[in-house]
């Protein structure tokens, strides 16, 4: 597969997760217990990192927006234009644009003091064109915070054969202008529950909460040292 092709391939396993109905199918995928304590640990996690203005390149519904307390100021795009739409409506103060992160981001360089694409890169790939551009839009000392998969897997989706987590993402961080200050290591419990249809189904019921939010979040953390899926990476753009 040439570039070209990939990037097609790309932009449109990147359209599956868009479209008509983008924003209730990811409330939906929300609603859950599970998936809500793994957005209540990335929010803990951008919360003690984020200070000052913020670009999210994936925004989605916003759903880390008014949650982190020294945040002043979160913008963002989206390839969805229902996303865009929804977030502009619910959350009039933030400039949201419709954007492809596989383009130039429109921005003027050094304009946020942080940047952030969670649970997009995996999938998009591409990590050596967007990676140099969300470091070009935050100023010197400013904080890139992505996520990345363990290891490759080949995934099949309404007929696209896409490879998540398929880049040399260490290789194309020694590559930028930016140095890593810190790797967090999550889903290892969490993200384990939902391939087990029985066990997913007793955590989500009533049953389930004999087990408190703040236990099987520890538990989590605590297993992640040897059964982590995903990494947060934090990268501080060079002075």
């Amino acid at each position: 597969m040439n570039n070209s092709e990939l990037v097609d391939t790309q932009k449109r396993y990147a359209q599956l997760h868009q479209g008509a109905n983008a924003v209730a199918r990811y409330q939906r995928k929300l609603d859950n217990r599970v998936d809500h304590l793994r957005h209540q640990v990335e929010t803990d996690i951008l919360g003690r990192l984020l200070v000052g203005s913020v670009f999210d390149c994936t925004i989605g519904i916003g759903r880390f927006i008014g949650h982190l307390p020294r945040v002043t100021r979160y913008d963002g795009m989206d390839l969805s234009e229902e996303f865009v739409g929804f977030v502009r409506e619910a959350h009039p103060d933030s400039e949201v644009v419709v954007g492809d992160l596989l383009a130039q981001l429109p921005l003027e360089n050094g304009a946020y003091d942080n940047a952030v694409c969670l649970r997009s890169l995996s999938g998009i790939g591409s990590l050596h064109v967007i990676l140099p551009e969300m470091i070009r839009v935050v100023r010197p000392g400013g904080l890139i915070v992505i996520d990345y998969g363990r290891r490759a897997t080949v995934t099949n989706v309404k007929g696209i054969r896409t490879v998540l987590d398929g880049d040399d993402l260490d290789g194309i961080i020694a590559t930028l202008d930016a140095s890593v200050t810190e790797r967090i290591y999550v889903d290892a419990l969490l993200a384990r529950v939902k391939a087990y249809n029985r066990v997913f189904r007793f955590i989500n019921g009533p049953r389930g909460r004999l087990i408190s939010d703040q236990r099987l979040i520890k538990m989590d953390r605590i297993l992640t040292s040897w059964l982590w899926q995903r990494q947060i990476v934090v990268l501080r753009k060079n002075l």
